[in-house]
Parts: C-alpha cells; structure tokens; sequence
C-alpha cells in the first residue's frame, strides 16, 4: 500500500474514531438529562411521601381511633406498644395519705398483678420513725435510685410520705403520681378510734392508745371537749401537706400558701387524684388512664365487692352535730375542706367528661366513649391572601 493509501486509511479511521466520540458525547447528555430527570421526579415523590407519612400517617385517624383497641393519647401504657408514639409509664409513686382506703389499692394491685401475669414490681417506702418528710439528702439519694433503677421498671411505689419534686433536682425521670383523699374529719375520726380498736385488716395487732382503759373508752366527742391531744384540729393538716411537699411552709397548718401549693400540685403533677367515698369509680379511671397497671381492675372489684374494702376499723361512733360545728370554725378545718372540695370538683370533671352523657352508665361499659374523635388535618396556607 502506497503512502496515499495510507492517509486515506488514517482518514477514515480518524472520521470513525470522532463519529464514535460524538455518538458517547450525546449518549452522554441524554444519560445526564435522564438521570437529572429521574433525581427530579424521586425528589418529589419523596417530599410527597414524606408530607403525607408527617401528616397523615403519624397521626390516627378518627375513623382509625374507632377502630382500634388503644387509643395511643390516654392508653400510652399498651402492652403490645408497637404502635405507640408515647413510651409507657415506668414508673407510679403512690405518696398514700393514712386512713383514706389506700390499703384497699394496694391489695388490688398486687392481685392485679398475679391474675394478668404481670411484670410490675411493688415497693413500699417506708422512712424511718415513720416520717412524712425527707431531708435534702435522703431526697437526692431516693432519686437517684429511682432515675437508674430501670431493672425494677415498671414500678409502684408506695408508702406514707409528702410529695417528692423530681425535676429539682435535674432528673429527666419524671414517674407519674397518683392519690387518693378523704373527708378531713371522717378521716380523723377514723383514725381517732383505729388507735384504739385497731381495725379487721390485722385485728391481733396491739395499738398504742389501748392499754389505758379510760383513754380507749372516750369517745371522739368526750375528746373534744375536754381538749384532748388525739382529737386536736391540728391532726386534721394531712391531706395538704401531703400534697404541698417538703417544704417548711407546708407543715404549717391551716397555711392558706400551702393550699394553693397543693391544688396547684394536683392540677399539674398528679396524673389523678381519687375520692375515698367514690373507691370504685377511682378504680374504673386508673384502668382507663393506667391499663398497664389497672388492667382487669373493675371486673376483679365486680367479683368481690366487699373484698376491696379491707381495712375497717373495728368500732366507731358517728360525732355530734356540735362537734361537727366546733370543726367547720377552725381554720385548719376550713383549709383543709376547701382542698377536698377542689379536689372532689376536679375528680368530678375528669369523670363527667370521660362518662358525657352516659354517667349513669358504669364506666367499664364505654371503653370506645372516652376516645374522642380527634382530627388531624393539613392545611397548606395561602400566601398573599
């Protein structure tokens, strides 16, 4: 082949060489036009899967709240827990006032416990000399035992003690409390002849005010008027401070601050406060609000009504009409009534707008009624309307 033949050969070699680059160059661009045009259509099929999972599926529907049996807003306590956005109540402290039915509480948890087959462990606290109140330390002490004692979760614990603040010092565990209270009197009253006649729960029991015959046969009204010290208005300040807590103020008696302290506290620290005279519908909400712990609580109640109320006090007298009146003219009396009844309107609005219109109904028989029709809707603004 000669030397024209040769370039001839180059050229076209060349023109082939340039075709096929030419030819990967626009294969090239329309390879980059698609990929640009599909990151597109992933990038916004993405944001709308995105909104739609935000707005829609995170939340329930209404017709889904019909539907299902927990409603992940009240019954964050669900066993199954798959489908809750809220994780469940490791902890209940129960800060239970003396006299006021909290043994009959106690016992129907733990048979709670035994015929659901649950993991919940039960403690009581118990301070020594039988003390309401903790110093600084021992309260940090208790705390710290709480927040990282995760093994024993979830967790009742319980015994006679004032309400203990968590958050002050800076523990991120914040358990749930619950109460129970009684008509101040009633409750002294009771507790006035317990002393001396102990009650049917452990009737063996030997208690203090028994070994003096003359002391044990006075009567609640005989008490108050020769001034005795088991009948003073002073022992009425119990429910408040309880509820007050360790603070100085709120073992003043009759203290008007420590009141509001405690209202204060059962509006936002206490996830419900009971009715000794209303046990059963207490029973009925701690199974609504706290099914992981009150699961099965009313049919078991149902069973055996008289069962639940253990610890009656063996003898005691109704109190005169004049005794009753020398009580409503002390302070301390007046302080402590004015708690009970906020307390009593507070229990009452709870249970009338979980019943509505059905109160005459138990509330065991409208586990769908309590779940109200909540709707979430997206709503894109208008800009420049």
């Amino acid at each position: 082949m000669n030397l024209r033949g040769l370039s001839r050969l180059f050229e076209v070699h060349a023109l082939v060489v340039i075709e096929r680059i030419l030819l990967n160059r626009r294969l090239f661009v329309l390879f980059s036009l698609f990929s640009s045009l599909s990151l597109l259509i992933f990038i916004f099929y993405a944001n709308k899967w995105f909104l739609n999972y935000h707005y829609t599926n995170y939340f329930m529907s209404a017709k889904q709240f019909s539907k299902t049996d927990n409603y992940s807003f009240i019954n964050n306590n669900n066993a199954h827990g798959t489908d809750s956005y809220i994780k469940p109540y490791p902890v209940v402290v129960y800060n239970r006032i003396p006299k006021t039915g909290s043994t009959s509480l106690i016992n129907l948890v733990y048979q709670l416990i035994e015929e659901n087959c649950s993991h919940t462990h039960v403690i009581h606290l118990n301070i020594s000399s039988n003390k309401h109140y903790l110093n600084r330390v021992n309260e940090l002490y208790l705390i710290d035992n709480l927040t990282h004692w995760t093994s024993m979760h979830p967790l009742i614990i319980h015994g006679h003690f004032a309400y203990i603040n968590f958050i002050k010092y800076g523990s991120l565990f914040n358990p749930i409390y619950i109460n129970m209270i009684r008509n101040p009197l009633d409750r002294l009253v009771s507790y006035y002849y317990f002393l001396r006649y102990g009650d049917d729960y452990r009737p063996y029991l030997i208690r203090k005010r028994m070994f003096d015959i003359v002391t044990r046969n006075q009567t609640f009204d005989e008490c108050v008027l020769v001034n005795g010290s088991d009948c003073s208005p002073q022992l009425l300040w119990v429910q408040v401070p309880f509820f007050c807590g360790q603070a100085a103020y709120c073992r003043i008696p009759g203290n008007p601050v420590a009141v509001e302290t405690a209202k204060r506290r059962v509006i936002e620290d206490y996830l419900i406060v009971g009715l000794t005279e209303e046990f059963d519908k207490f029973v009925d909400l701690l199974e609504i609000l706290l099914p992981s712990f009150f699961t099965g609580a009313h049919n078991l109640i149902s069973r055996s009504k008289d069962k639940w109320h253990l610890r009656r006090t063996n003898y005691k007298l109704p109190i005169s009409k004049a005794t009753t009146k020398i009580y409503q003219d002390n302070p301390i009396w007046q302080a402590e009534q004015e708690f009970y009844n906020f307390v009593r309107t507070e229990f009452h609005t709870i249970l009338n707008a979980i019943q509505g219109q059905f109160s005459h109904q138990p509330l065991s028989k409208f586990s769908a009624l309590y779940k109200e029709k909540i709707n979430f809707d997206k709503i894109r603004p208008k800009f420049g309307a």
